[in-house]
């Protein structure tokens, strides 16, 4: 059952690695990594390594595969005796620090049968079993007399099939280079293949056939990149949220802007719409001034610290409403204007939080002839 269950996984693992998810989390993951301090890049790469060891020419290579890049350690000739080994590859497994390390016996290419295989897509879904059934059809071998891995190189091919390379290798072979190496202390996590000086990142071993090992740093590493993951998360979604206050707020500011835009385009159909009655502006004339000489009077006797947020220019009336930083000096400046008279707050006046400044609202009262000796 729980060997069952390690395949499905393997399945599962083998799906997504190569899959678009598993691609878009090798690239997440390659981000992340290089955003990480190199102290942690260190320790996250460390973590990952593996003592590589394979037999050539009655020698013992024992190496190190860090990322599919192998670098030579030791080579022990095989006819010494296996006790002193084991105690000299331990030695080397501490100087190296490679005690938590799992170990990988490496196969040469050319002792490893490799074919080309294309299943029905659904295939992917029990990968595994297939390949077991397949096994005497597409090698001389029959599944229980060897071990094996494959690689997907496409799915979706042509009419929808997946195309794979099935690596396969003796179970004699292995089983008896696994002894030589649990000989010398050295019990095998996995099998994988050695093309020049790089690894496949296989492993051809079956899962009950596997050393565990418990690793406590490449633990802790995976935590603090999990928290590293965390923290990044958190900034982005920290980042988003202000960008989302920020445009809010551009949102306001624009929609505060279009508002006086448009009173300000209101007063202006109001002052063209009066310079087309030029009769009926010659007869008010005399009687009150102009919208355009009110306009000049108010810009003039209004101070800089002073804006104004609404202006209605009526009949026999002014309404201002705006901001100044002291708004009690309007009323006097307003009574001192040739056009308007009898001015005063309509409510009193109030502190804007947001700007510091005080809002008022003033109702004045046209002066009648007021534009008679300096209008024009």
């Amino acid at each position: 059952m729980a060997n069952a269950l390690q395949q499905k996984l393997q399945d599962l693992r083998s799906r997504v690695g190569t899959g678009p998810v598993g691609k878009f989390l090798s690239w997440w993951w390659e981000e992340l990594r290089l955003a990480m301090p190199e102290s942690w890049q260190q320790k996250l790469q460390h973590a990952t390594r593996r003592v590589a060891v394979s037999e050539d020419a009655g020698q013992l290579e024992i190496g190190v595969d860090e990322n599919r890049r192998l670098q030579s350690l030791a080579s022990l000739p095989l006819s010494q005796d296996a006790a002193l080994q084991r105690q000299q590859v331990e030695d080397l497994r501490i100087e190296n620090d490679l005690t938590e390390a799992p170990v990988f016996l490496l196969l040469d290419a050319d002792k490893v049968l490799a074919r080309d295989v294309t299943l029905p897509a659904a295939a992917e879904q029990n990968l595994a079993q297939v390949l077991t059934f397949e096994m005497d059809r597409q090698t001389p071998f029959k599944a229980s007399a060897v071990y094996f891995d494959w690689e997907v190189l496409e799915r979706g091919g042509s009419g929808g099939q997946l195309r794979l390379k099935l690596f396969v290798v003796p179970r004699g072979e292995v089983d008896a280079a696994q002894k030589t190496l649990a000989g010398r202390g050295l019990l095998a996590a996995g099998v994988d293949i050695r093309e020049d000086t790089r690894t496949l990142g296989l492993n051809l071993l079956p899962a009950e056939k596997r050393h565990r090992v418990v690793n406590s740093k490449s633990r802790l590493n995976w935590a603090l990149g999990g928290a590293a993951a965390v923290l990044l998360v958190l900034v982005m979604a920290l980042s988003l949220g202000l960008r989302g206050h920020q445009v809010n707020e551009l949102e306001e500011a624009i929609a505060e802007v279009r508002g006086e835009a448009m009173e300000v385009d209101r007063i202006r159909t109001q002052i063209e719409g009066a310079s087309e009655a030029a009769g009926f502006l010659a007869l008010r004339r005399s009687e009150s001034p102009l919208a355009v000489e009110l306009l000049a009077d108010i810009t003039r006797f209004l101070p800089d610290d002073t804006y104004l947020d609404r202006l209605v220019i009526g009949r026999t009336s002014v309404q201002m409403q705006g901001k100044s930083t002291n708004a009690q000096q309007l009323i006097e400046l307003v009574n001192e204007s040739p056009y308007l008279s009898a001015a005063a707050f309509r409510g009193s006046t109030r502190l804007d939080a947001r700007s510091g400044l005080e809002i008022f609202e003033i109702n004045a009262q046209i002066a009648t002839g007021g534009g008679d000796g300096s209008g024009s």
